[in-house]
């Protein structure tokens, strides 16, 4: 069995059984099999054989469904075997000091549109987690620290539009990964945002009955 730290606590991936598997190129969560595991990385096999909604550096979000909780964890996309249909997977270890933890950290996979402050060119971003004043984004495109950014993050039931800031990055392959610090929106805004963060266990509850 494999334990990661995530926020929260603790979740235990145990091969023997079924990991539910959330990515932002499909509408529903994978059912998967837990080929291998070895120290932060998984393989797993989706029950249908399909892979082709893969990409690498791609964020998903592992769900570990029990009789009392769901538990997830953020893992990234490392190699994908089209022909076995097996994916391998990097684990994030989201454990936060307790004096850095300010703002609870969500795993997630979006895609966003975002664009450079007075600029009509728009770049896409794949966010990997985020909170109520911050997210952690990959994207092709290269930018500045302290540079600022429009960033639009559409839901089912919502369309946030934000304002961020450039804090760190760093270069992974042929992207770049960096980390968002949201500085500005109206009190409207932060409310339904908050709510949506607030959900997200429940939402993936909601899809699991439709999971494939």
């Amino acid at each position: 069995m494999l334990r990661c730290c995530v926020s929260g606590g603790t979740m235990v991936i145990d091969p023997q059984h079924e990991l539910l598997l959330n990515i932002y190129s499909i509408d529903y969560l994978l059912r998967c099999k837990v080929v291998e595991l070895a120290d932060k990385i998984i393989k797993i096999s989706p029950v249908s054989r399909k892979t082709d909604m893969f990409q690498i550096l791609d964020p998903v979000v592992l769900i570990s469904v029990d009789a009392n909780d769901i538990q997830t964890a953020s893992a990234e996309v490392t190699a994908i075997d089209t022909k076995s249909g097996i994916v391998s997977l990097y684990m994030r270890d989201e454990e936060v000091p307790v004096e850095r933890r300010v703002f609870e950290r969500f795993p997630v996979s979006l895609m966003i549109s975002a664009r450079k402050k007075f600029s009509s060119k728009r770049m896409h971003m794949l966010v990997r987690n985020i909170s109520l004043y911050g997210m952690m984004v990959v994207s092709e495109t290269e930018l500045d620290e302290e540079e600022q950014i429009d960033i639009d993050l559409i839901t089912d039931k919502n369309m946030f539009y934000l304002s961020g800031m450039i804090v760190w990055k760093k270069k992974v392959n042929n992207c770049f990964e960096y980390g968002l610090r949201l500085t500005h929106y109206d009190v409207a805004t932060r409310y339904l945002f908050q709510d949506y963060l607030s959900r997200q266990k429940a939402n993936f509850a909601s899809m699991i009955p439709r999971a494939r």
